[in-house]
């Protein structure tokens, strides 16, 4: 399942959701609600640096396990 982002409010699976809502669909249900052929939920993309514990890629190579 991806996280997509609400654009206009209306009834997604089922259930009325407001604008800019963040919601969890499969890539069936979105296929008609994502672009290009729809325009009702947008993608989020996740945040840079979330899954490396703040560390850029050279820093990620270099830390050390604590003892």
């Amino acid at each position: 399942m991806q996280k997509f982002k609400v654009r206009t409010g209306c009834e997604i699976a089922g259930q009325w959701r407001m604008s800019g809502e963040t919601i969890s669909l499969t890539a069936k249900q979105a296929s008609e609600l994502a672009p290009p052929f729809g325009d009702v939920v947008s993608p989020v993309n996740p945040e840079r640096g979330s899954g490396d514990a703040g560390f850029n890629g050279s820093k990620r190579r270099k830390r050390q396990v604590s003892q």
